[in-house]
């Protein structure tokens, strides 16, 4: 996806279902879309680079990962009821999504930039009930 293209958001959403549904895993589809949009619309608006976005399957998890070129971190920022906290607090509110189905998320660095990624538990696999 190139860099400010705010389009490759909708390809990103769509290539979430696609390949969950060829894996089985369409039940997954809704939240994991939702979060990858959020990540996709982050790294474009924010690192003003090209952003790749991975999928992949390990064991009981899926794991989505979304690289760009900004070795700054993805921190969220907190809600605030005044008019200046809000200011402050402009971005990284769509990262809230993020952590409320994710097992675990977080960055690593990548090469000239980062990875924002996370797991979810896959349900049905080892116990888990999604």
């Amino acid at each position: 996806m190139h860099r400010r293209d705010l389009r490759a958001v909708r390809e990103a959403r769509g290539f979430v279902p696609e390949h969950l549904d060829d894996w089985g895993l369409a039940d997954m589809s809704d939240d994991l879309t939702l979060i990858t949009s959020e990540l996709v619309t982050n790294a474009l608006v924010h690192a003003g680079s090209d952003v790749d976005v991975r999928l992949r399957v390990t064991g009981d998890r899926l794991r989505l990962e979304v690289r760009d070129a900004d070795a700054d971190p993805s921190v969220p920022a907190a809600y605030s009821l005044t008019e200046e906290g809000s200011a402050r607090a402009e971005h990284g509110r769509g990262l809230y999504p993020v952590d409320a189905p994710a097992h675990t998320w977080n960055t690593s660095p990548s090469g000239r930039g980062k990875t924002g990624w996370l797991e979810m538990g896959i349900p049905g696999a080892d116990g888990e009930t999604g």
